[in-house]
């Protein structure tokens, strides 16, 4: 055994010490309800949620960038690293489906593990999705390191297990209290998901019970226990279910029949209900109008939501990835000037007049050139003239207003600046 055996062995040994920072993987609520992950994919709302943000962000175009001396950026379409993660992560998922699956386990775990392959001059070769509860977190008794635990997985084999650094892992949190785990928002919102699965729940057995006609059977005389059975039995039957809703029912022997249910309308049912989808969308900073929940909407409020969303939701999500990727898969050598950046543009552009009059100002203040923004449009370029920027010649600076604003004195004035 060499020296460094010795070293790294005894460097894995006091890892086995380490402190395990994992979170269950479900959670009680007092509604009764279990709230875990599948439990909460079943509430509509929570399905939306999860599904607007995954699907937002997995649609936005990713590229590695690199910037140069004089500040130029410039998009490496050839370079690994940009078709690693442009492209296809793993065998298994393409761009689109691995940052849908990031996503989905941010929104409902808190955090995303990734194991990193690499070849052997420590490039990544391909990101493997680890799901939540077959990992655990370890911080070493010294405090310098985390490191991981993988096990295996029964229906989806993983490429490692075992003991895995932090050089490895792919780890992207979300709100997190102590800056190496995050926490997850259906824990975190357990009883608000857990009064609206109750909410569903109840839904379901009203109309399977036909609550608008439970109550009480009353006979005046003495019925056996058997009889009383098979009476309900016959009632519930006959009369049970919505699917038996609105029956006339026929009493005999003198019997008579006392409503017991509470009136939807009392209980606030409804209301209480409509009150749930906003509970859950303010969890995930999801306007309403992207689950379909149009109730006191206009359009002027839909717009500005929109904007709220890409910059208080989509914005920082894509931040915590970005940071996750340039520190674990650019070699430190090349993180000064190169970077992974997601392109917003698409999402925040507006309709096509509000298209045209921005890029008109642009032109017009010489920030972008015809080209740029055929480019910006998924257009070809035409190249020329429209390579260049152009400028309004009525724009002079404050010290030559009053001066004559030919062009050919413009062009004086700085064949003279060039001499001088």
């Amino acid at each position: 055994m060499g020296l460094l055996d010795i070293f790294f062995k005894k460097k894995q040994e006091n890892r086995n010490y380490g402190y395990d920072l994992s979170y269950p993987s479900f959670f009680n609520a007092s509604s009764g309800e279990v709230i875990s992950k599948d439990q909460s994919l079943r509430l509509t709302t929570v399905w939306s949620c999860v599904k607007i943000i995954s699907e937002t962000i997995a649609s936005l175009p990713i590229s590695l960038y690199e910037q140069d001396e004089n500040g130029r950026k410039n998009i490496l379409y050839q370079n690994p690293l940009s078709q690693l993660v442009g492209e296809r992560p793993s065998p298994l998922y393409n761009s689109f489906s691995f940052f849908e699956r990031t996503l989905i386990d941010l929104c409902l775990e808190g955090n995303f593990y990734a194991y990193i392959e690499r070849n052997g001059g420590g490039l990544p070769t391909a990101l493997f999705p680890i799901l939540c509860e077959d990992v655990k977190v370890y911080v070493s008794p010294e405090g310098r390191d985390v490191y991981y635990d993988i096990k295996q997985n029964v229906s989806i084999p993983y490429p490692i297990t075992g003991k895995v650094s932090s050089q490895n892992m792919l780890h992207i949190r979300g709100l997190s209290t102590d800056g190496i785990v995050g926490k997850s928002p259906i824990q975190s919102a357990a009883e608000s998901i857990g009064i609206s699965l109750a909410l569903d729940k109840y839904a379901g057995s009203f109309y399977k019970n036909s609550a608008s006609v439970s109550g009480i059977l009353q006979h005046p005389g003495t019925l056996k226990p058997e009889t009383a059975k098979r009476l309900r039995a016959s009632w519930n039957s006959t009369y049970g279910g919505s699917i038996n809703s609105g029956k006339t029912a026929i009493l005999e022997e003198g019997m008579t029949w006392t409503p017991r249910a509470i009136p939807n309308n009392q209980a606030q049912f409804l209301e209480t209900r409509q009150m749930q989808v906003s509970e859950i969308c303010r969890i995930f900073r999801v306007p309403n109008h992207l689950v379909n929940d149009l109730n006191k909407i206009s359009y002027n409020s839909i717009e500005a939501q929109q904007i709220d969303f890409v910059q208080s939701t989509i914005t920082p999500w894509v931040r915590r990835i970005e940071i996750a990727l340039n520190h674990k898969l650019i070699p430190k050598n090349n993180r000064p000037s190169q970077y992974f950046k997601f392109n917003l543009n698409a999402i925040m552009r507006g309709d096509t007049k509000a298209r045209a009059d921005y890029y008109r100002t642009l032109v017009n203040i010489g920030v972008l050139t015809p080209d740029e923004v055929r480019a910006y449009e998924d257009l070809n370029s035409i190249g020329g003239a429209n390579e260049k920027t152009y400028m309004q010649s009525n724009m002079l600076p404050l010290e030559d207003l009053g001066q004559s604003t030919t062009r050919n004195n413009i062009k004086e004035q700085d064949a003279q600046q060039e001499e001088s």
